[in-house]
């Protein structure tokens, strides 16, 4: 399905934009980078998108991602001449050698460039037979770069097992692609799942769990001295299950969408409920109950903006309360 809505938008991409999308798609897929940056224009030197693996950058390892929207699929020659830029200013000590290369051509390679990708030995033997041919009057402009013996025998020790290639399928099928289609083409992620309450009460919701142990308390005129006191009462215990189960269903909504939106998607949505439902939760109530189930109500009122309106179902709005009470942006016992 997201190979049919986006495939087209993708590949009108042009080359500037392309390394913009991958830039901000490769930061949400590898962790591992201290660092994601686009190069551009002149004097790039064979860079467009680079993940940096240390503090050191370009003097420790790198992974290059050298982006080619073509209208069609990326020739033999072409990628020839961008292995050999690369190598030729590593040799020259502007950066270490990449620690893996990719290409990145949403329309694909063509079939003799993915025979020489799944087969190292077969590229560096072709690059260096069509060096004259492909790279020497292509890699400075004005200047003829001869095969001299020094970086042919830096070329013959670059490991071309580590040049791979990405396609429009690769980038459409990854896990982390979402936030990046969502903030370039809209896309809806779809329903969250829902949360599971574990059955021991967790330390992460703790700080809620006790300011409902002292509304469950207030109502019945007698101490609770922990929330196990509160499972088998016949009318409190379920009331916090239902509370534990609207905590997690927000849990699970705010993980999805954090994953696959922009961070500031959560954020609005979470604005719009606490705005919805401050006045209520400040408002007086006989006691701290009320409080609780007042502002349940209200929270199943609100109606939310944005792409999270369509998902944003009655016990996720409920359950982001009690994140809010569990962070003390709202207070169930005064």
């Amino acid at each position: 399905m997201i190979y049919n809505n986006y495939h087209r938008q993708i590949l009108a991409l042009d080359d500037m934009q392309l390394e913009q999308f991958v830039r901000e798609w490769i930061g949400h897929k590898v962790k591992d980078y201290v660092e994601v940056t686009r190069f551009s224009g002149t004097g790039d030197f064979g860079c467009d998108v680079v993940g940096f693996l240390t503090k050191e950058r370009h003097e420790g390892s790198w992974h290059n991602y050298q982006c080619k929207q073509y209208g069609r699929n990326l020739p033999t020659h072409t990628a020839l001449c961008e292995i050999g830029k690369i190598l030729y200013h590593a040799h020259q000590g502007e950066f270490s050698v990449p620690t893996e290369y990719y290409f990145v051509a949403p329309r694909g390679v063509n079939r003799n460039l993915q025979k020489l990708i799944y087969n190292p030995s077969q590229f560096k033997s072709k690059l260096i037979d069509e060096w004259d041919k492909s790279c020497s009057n292509n890699i400075s402009k004005g200047s003829t770069i001869l095969l001299d013996s020094g970086l042919m025998t830096y070329i013959e020790a670059f490991d071309f097992s580590t040049i791979k290639r990405i396609t429009l399928d690769d980038i459409l099928l990854d896990n982390y692609v979402m936030p990046v289609l969502h903030k370039w083409f809209g896309a809806d992620p779809g329903p969250a799942p829902r949360g599971q309450a574990p059955l021991e009460v967790q330390d992460s919701e703790l700080h809620y769990i006790k300011q409902l142990l002292d509304a469950y308390s207030q109502r019945s005129g007698q101490a609770f001295a922990n929330h196990k006191e509160i499972q088998n009462h016949p009318d409190h215990g379920p009331h916090m299950a239902m509370q534990r189960e609207r905590f997690y269903d927000a849990d699970a909504f705010k993980r999805f969408y954090r994953d696959n939106t922009e961070l500031d998607v959560i954020e609005t949505f979470e604005r719009d409920i606490l705005q919805g439902v401050i006045d209520t939760c400040n408002a007086n109530h006989i006691d701290a109950l009320t409080r609780v189930d007042s502002v349940m109500a209200q929270a199943a009122r609100v109606q939310v903006a944005g792409p999270l309106a369509q998902h944003a179902h009655v016990p996720v709005k409920q359950g982001v309360c009690h994140h809010f009470a569990n962070e003390d942006s709202l207070q169930w016992f005064r």
